[in-house]
């Protein structure tokens, strides 16, 4: 596994967008998307309606998954799939319309100016529009991955993101099929990647979210905890291997 190169160049950017039954928005993003980068990947996580054909009407690459995964395993087939097309790098944006793909710029402007390989966006610049339970969940992450990784994102579980693509395979070797926007800034940190922010605005969500942040609070801790676990059986490994050799 290479180095995280710290001013890597980057010219190919793809849009990568995971979709779960959202034939009624994921044209309007694909379409938008396109206006800034040409190409623009969807991965249809098995959703049984027309998003994958909306999708493709409107100018997107799409991949349809035959089960339903996740959004965890839609972005891993996505990334493994931008990896195999050699692109420099990716924004991750959300199907549903709640990300503005207007904003792509912003972070392309970020990384060209910073090039730091990875950016989270960030509602938190307009925290009055954050319902106060959401905001409350926010700043607990955020807190919690300074304290235990020292890495301030201020808004862990947003999923309006860019990762340099040399980033990718210290994503994909975990092979999780979690929600990426907890562990994935785990991993990142673990690895002593950097990582940024970009102030991105909310654009007006028309419908209903499913979003509960008492739920990503209870996951978040759950990944955590899941993540330590795993930290100590390879120390628990590598010191029983260490051991061996000195027999």
């Amino acid at each position: 596994m290479g180095t995280i190169l710290q001013r890597k160049e980057v010219e190919r950017v793809a849009v990568l967008i995971p979709a779960f039954r959202e034939e009624n928005s994921v044209a309007e993003v694909v379409i938008e998307a396109r206006r800034y980068l040409p190409d623009v990947i969807v991965v249809d996580d098995a959703s049984g309606d027309e998003t994958a054909q909306r999708a493709e009407q409107a100018g997107a690459t799409v991949i349809r998954r035959a089960i339903n995964g996740g959004k965890g395993a839609a972005l891993t087939e996505g990334f493994q799939y931008i990896l195999d097309q050699g692109f420099d790098a990716v924004i991750a944006l959300d199907a549903d319309g709640f990300h503005d793909p207007n904003q792509i710029p912003k972070f392309l402007e970020t990384y060209h100016r910073t090039r730091i390989p990875v950016l989270i966006g960030s509602r938190m610049a307009e925290p009055q529009k954050v319902l106060p339970v959401r905001r409350w969940s926010i700043r607990m992450m955020s807190y919690w991955l300074n304290r235990l990784m020292h890495v301030y994102v201020p808004d862990p579980p947003c999923g309006f993101r860019f990762y340099r693509c040399d980033v990718l395979p210290f994503l994909l070797e975990t092979g999780s099929s979690l929600p990426a926007e907890f562990e994935t800034l785990l991993h990142i940190a673990s690895r002593r990647i950097r990582v940024g922010s970009v102030r991105i605005t909310k654009k007006p969500h028309r419908h209903k979210s499913w979003i509960s942040p008492f739920r990503d609070i209870i996951r978040f801790f759950k990944v955590l905890r899941n993540f330590y676990r795993k930290k100590r059986e390879e120390a628990a490994r590598l010191r029983a291997a260490s051991e061996e050799d000195r027999i």
